[in-house]
């Protein structure tokens, strides 16, 4: 059996990996236009803060490492055409100036292509002067752009736009973020939490809500020189950024299989095409999001994992396994704090139908002896008003070991947890360690007697 991926994707590497873990006898060959294989979107900031020494750097594996396991990859390699009554795909290598075409066909083809940062109906010149940064080549182009800023304008304040935000703060640049929501991080957070972290923004990180970006504007020289917002406000820069999520890359087979409305492939529980012989993974699909029943796009690195290994699990066994519900389980550090958040938030909750309460506290002692005055930790618990299931909560920390609380709490939100089963929880208790009543025991306390006020 062969299995093309196309693609060198985190989904489509989870696809290959768990693949060749069910059975290493099968082919498995992912095609990857450039030359790199698992890059991990985004990750400018962990560039500019010298986390990483080199952007090549920002992956999860390379070509030797997927040969050990017997995984084929031809890298700088394009795929053209898909010809699905065939089973086959059309391929372009290029090697410097020697150019190869080919043909090869496959048992089963898993599409893989990731997504790229789109862009609005502004001009082609306008288009132009945005600078994008999610895959390595605009990346590397971007982290040059920057090295000569000293004001930059990012156009979205959501967690991305937030992490380059703080990654450009650190290096003394003036930074100016531009949201057309009411509020930021509008999608993972509420007000409890986003409450906290912008009262200790840095002098030098600006926060403009409600823009909607009208215009941008270049000077004599054609370069980037202001972007005009709502009201005709002004705001000038050196570079303008692109921060917004994604759009799935779909132009290749877009004429080929069924897709959703929101331009994403739809596949089956299975993760199976309108075409039984292709799978999509990763930033491609879209996926049923927590208690909702709704097919959502959420394009996480984690969820391009699980669908590879969805995918590659249903190719081949005979016992089938459907995608489970999502909870968007995110973690982020911005300003000293660590941020968590999974399930629904407060604020979308109606548009799903819900009708829920939240409860919110925050806690400054992290074990009954020891002492420790920079502990700190905020959470809140979105939870449905009749049945007091958890529906979603959030974090925020100034200690990095909290965070794997989020985890926890996605467990509980994925398994209808109640507000009495999780206030009769059993958790450790160590004086040193902990308290005696744990966090999540005391926060559903609270929330039980608001609910009974």
């Amino acid at each position: 059996m062969r299995v093309l991926i196309i693609g060198g994707s985190h989904g489509g590497i989870a696809t290959a990996s768990h693949l060749k873990k069910i059975n290493p006898s099968v082919e498995v060959i992912i095609i990857e236009q450039s030359s790199v294989v698992g890059y991990i979107g985004s990750s400018l900031n962990l560039y500019l803060e010298k986390y990483v020494e080199h952007l090549e750097d920002c992956r999860t594996t390379s070509p030797s490492e997927l040969l050990t396991m017997g995984i084929n990859v031809m890298i700088n390699t394009r795929v053209t055409k898909v010809v699905p009554d065939k089973k086959q795909i059309e391929i372009v290598m290029k090697d410097e100036a020697v150019v190869i075409k080919d043909v090869l066909s496959y048992d089963y083809l898993v599409l893989a292509m990731g997504s790229s940062q789109y862009q609005t109906s502004f001009s082609e010149e306008a288009q132009s002067k945005i600078t994008n940064y999610k895959s390595l080549p605009q990346a590397k182009a971007a982290a040059e752009t920057l090295e000569n800023c000293q004001k930059v304008v990012i156009i979205g304040a959501g967690l991305i736009g937030f992490e380059l935000a703080e990654s450009l703060s650190r290096l003394n640049k003036q930074v100016i973020l531009l949201d057309r929501m009411n509020r930021s991080l509008f999608r993972y957070f509420d007000d409890e939490i986003t409450s906290i972290l912008l009262k200790e923004l840095p002098e030098n990180v600006e926060l403009y809500l409600n823009s909607n970006v009208q215009k941008i504007e270049v000077d004599a020289n054609r370069k980037f020189k202001q972007v005009v917002i709502n009201r005709d406000t002004v705001i000038t820069g050196d570079a303008l950024i692109y921060a917004i999520n994604p759009r799935p890359n779909i132009e290749l087979i877009a004429d080929l299989i069924d897709l959703n409305h929101d331009g994403t492939i739809k596949t089956n529980e299975y993760m199976q095409t309108s075409d039984p012989a292709i799978y999509a993974v990763g930033d491609l699909v879209s996926v049923c999001f927590s208690q909702t029943n709704t097919s959502s796009y959420i394009p996480l690195v984690t969820n391009a994992y699980r669908t590879g290994i969805i995918a590659a699990t249903n190719i081949l066994l005979d016992v089938k396994i459907p995608f489970p519900t999502v909870q968007r389980t995110v973690v982020s550090q911005l300003f000293s704090h660590y941020l968590g958040s999974t399930g629904i938030n407060e604020s979308e909750a109606p548009y799903f139908g819900f009708d829920v309460l939240s409860v919110s506290k925050t806690y400054r002692q992290s074990s009954l002896i020891q002492s420790d005055p920079y502990f700190e930790i905020t959470l809140k618990f979105v939870f449905e008003r009749n049945t007091k299931e958890l529906l979603g909560a959030q974090l925020l920390a100034n200690h990095e070991s909290t965070l794997e609380l989020i985890n926890t709490l996605s467990a509980l939100v994925t398994k209808h947890t109640t507000l009495d089963q999780i206030l009769t929880m059993d958790f450790y208790f160590n004086p040193k360690f902990s308290n005696p009543l744990h966090f999540f025991n005391d926060l559903a306390l609270e929330g039980i007697l608001k609910l009974n006020k």
